[in-house]
């Protein structure tokens, strides 16, 4: 080998060296900006309009398909230290009504996607983690006030008698 292929290799070497440096410590923030407008790009969550009209059709037996999603901000639940971490992320749940025209009767189909939701490990909250169905979705008020808008649940699920949407 030549003095001159040598430096040539030496010279490679060192550029594929910084090359895959710059990849390394880049990649983390590259990562959490795709992930982020990947989230608010693909997260198109039902409004309450949505929602009810998903309701009153079910009624009617009308199949509609909608997908709800709920955010959740992470962090701790005081400033205190010793405070729990609280869940993280994104809930996703795709709903799909079915009727059934001999029975007269229709269910939700629920598939959950929790590939964008961390857990709280200190205060777990309760969240679909497997495909089920539902019977309906109820609106729950609190009467002692007047404005308040309501949450919709999930209500007479198979695993479980209602999960909050």
């Amino acid at each position: 080998m030549t003095k001159k292929m040598v430096i040539i290799s030496s010279i490679m070497l060192v550029i594929v060296s910084m090359s895959v440096i710059v990849i390394i410590v880049t990649l983390p923030i590259i990562q959490s900006f795709i992930d982020y407008n990947a989230v608010e790009e693909e997260v198109k969550s039902a409004n309450r309009d949505e929602i009810l009209q998903f309701m009153e059709d079910m009624e009617k037996g009308i199949e509609k398909e909608i997908t709800v999603a709920r955010q959740f901000y992470g962090g701790k639940s005081s400033l205190a230290s010793n405070a729990p971490e609280e869940p993280k992320g994104w809930v996703i749940y795709h709903l799909k009504s079915f009727y059934d025209e001999a029975t007269k009767e229709s269910w939700i189909e629920v598939t959950p996607d929790l590939s964008r939701f961390k857990q709280s490990k200190d205060e777990p909250i309760d969240v679909i983690t497997s495909r089920q169905q539902c019977g309906y979705i109820s609106l729950k008020k609190d009467l002692e006030y007047i404005d308040d808008p309501g949450t919709f649940m999930l209500t007479e699920c198979f695993h479980r008698w209602e999960y909050k949407l």
